[in-house]
């Protein structure tokens, strides 16, 4: 069987790590550098960085050979991945197979495609015909509206008025390696996953999904897990509690769940 992956979710704005309520209320909290490297010295299965910045460009701004300012949003990425030492996914501003490959080359394990695998699906599946389908991940974002779960773009600004289970049925089709599912309502609120949302991936999902939002402790991992989810994923308990990775796997190994020790 499988093990149950554990993974930290950090968030990217204007090159500083925040904190983030119902994505619309941030708070600055560190610096993703220090970051990383807290995370290697408690060796957690793998890192999910996502660069929600407005413009996804301003990751580093330097002059080239003939002296002309370029920027280039894969630096960030660059410099983490010299520090790091775990699997790491990287998300935000991909808008195009170049970005995608560029993210791997810059040393991205996986790459997370939220807004442009929904308004350009073919995007996924160039992407697993040339990377393969274990390099992508398609990213949801997801409101619930009169009783109805709706997919998000534009970090999750933008309503695109399709329900989840039809861009779920969907991404069955494009067939890339994982789900990285969000709840905007829960994002921030520490009362634990929405349960709800992660049983209808658990029926509908051909995809193996990765559970995030709403972690306020340990237990809230544990039903993440019985959910059906190949990975517990999480943000601002890891920030904000000491030694997160060993509490959370003593807690889960104790309930029987399958984790690396």
């Amino acid at each position: 069987m499988l093990k149950i992956r554990l993974i930290p979710l950090l968030l990217l704005k204007d090159n500083v790590l925040v904190k983030s309520i119902n994505f619309s209320k941030y708070q600055s909290i560190g610096n993703p550098f220090e970051e990383v490297e807290r995370f290697n010295q408690w060796k957690v299965d793998e890192l999910i960085y996502l660069n929600i910045s407005e413009n996804k460009n301003i990751s580093s701004v330097r002059p080239d050979a003939k002296g002309h300012i370029e920027s280039n949003k894969f630096e960030l990425l660059k410099n983490i991945n010299r520090r790091c030492f775990m699997p790491l996914t990287w998300g935000g501003g991909i808008k195009n197979i170049d970005d995608v490959r560029q993210a791997l080359l810059e040393g991205a394990d996986k790459v997370a495609i939220n807004t442009e695998a929904f308004n350009n699906p073919d995007l996924i599946k160039k992407s697993v015909v040339n990377f393969g389908s274990q390099a992508i991940i398609i990213s949801i974002d997801v409101k619930k509206i009169n009783n109805e779960y709706m997919v998000f773009i534009n970090g999750g600004k933008i309503n695109t008025n399709c329900n989840l289970y039809d861009w779920i049925k969907e991404i069955n089709n494009l067939e890339p390696g994982e789900i990285l599912i969000q709840s905007i309502d829960e994002d921030g609120s520490s009362l634990g996953y929405d349960l709800e949302l992660l049983s209808i991936l658990k029926r509908k999902s051909k995809i193996p999904y990765i559970a995030c939002s709403g972690v306020g402790d340990y237990n809230d991992f544990i039903e993440g897990c019985n959910s059906g989810a190949s990975a517990v994923a999480a943000a601002n308990i890891w920030h904000y509690k000491d030694n997160v990775d060993y509490h959370a796997r003593k807690i889960l190994k104790s309930a029987g769940i399958n984790v690396r020790k």
